[in-house]
C-alpha cells in the first residue's frame, strides 16, 4: 500500500476516529471500512458554515471558504 501524500486539511474537522487514534486515524479500522461521520466544529454538524458536507477531502480544499489549515503546532497553541 502507497503512503497517501499529506494534504493540509481543516483544523475544524473532527470524527471519532481522530479522537482516539490522533494524527493516525486513518488506520482506524471503522475509518476505513467508511464507517466515520464527520463532524465541523464551527457548526458541531456533518456540514460546515458554508453547507457542504464535513469531509477529508472536502475540508481539505484551501478554496473553501471555511478552510482553516491544520498543524501539529496550531493544535498544541490551543
Amino acid at each position: 500500500m502507497e503512503p497517501v501524500p499529506y494534504r493540509p486539511r481543516c483544523i475544524y474537522l473532527t470524527c471519532k476516529s481522530m479522537q482516539v487514534w490522533g494524527e493516525d486515524f486513518q488506520n482506524d479500522p471503522e475509518y476505513q471500512a467508511g464507517m466515520v461521520e464527520f463532524t465541523c466544529t464551527q457548526t458541531m454538524q456533518g456540514d460546515g458554515p458554508d453547507g457542504a458536507p464535513a469531509s477529508v477531502e472536502l475540508c481539505s480544499d484551501p478554496q473553501r471558504p471555511c478552510f482553516q489549515e491544520f498543524s501539529t503546532a496550531s493544535s498544541r497553541e490551543l
